[in-house]
């Protein structure tokens, strides 16, 4: 046979955080894209979990697969809104590589929100 020799395992992968599934109970998304774990599922909202999915497998990455204590969500505010007053990319594409950036760094869109609010409310 001429396959590449690799192993396969019987591990089912979160489409999200690529946490090994052991358990049966499993939630499968409206797009049948993937399977998420029961941590996922109870972290995101059904919403989230479609943007998320969506997300990571148009442009690669996983929940957390960056280092979080490297990451500043005043910079990526600031980057964003820097980026938008250059006219460099449009406000979709931008707010797009936002939001990836923001779950590869291990974080929720909801404290992402609220650490959004906190800072526009800051800043006026």
């Amino acid at each position: 046979m001429n396959a590449p020799n690799t192993t396969i395992t019987n591990e089912i992968k979160c489409s999200i955080c690529r946490a090994d599934i052991k358990h049966r109970k499993m939630y499968q998304t409206s797009l049948k894209l993937g399977v998420i774990c029961r941590m996922c599922r109870q972290r995101f909202s059904d919403e989230d979990i479609e943007m998320i999915i969506n997300m990571f497998f148009a442009f690669g990455g996983f929940f957390g697969a960056l280092d979080r204590s490297k990451f500043s969500i005043e910079d990526t505010i600031l980057e964003f809104a820097k980026n938008l007053d250059k006219e460099k990319v449009d406000f979709h594409s931008q707010n797009i590589r936002m939001w990836h950036k923001v779950l590869t760094h291990g974080i929720t869109p909801k404290e992402f929100l609220k650490e959004l609010s906190a800072f526009s409310e800051q800043e006026l």
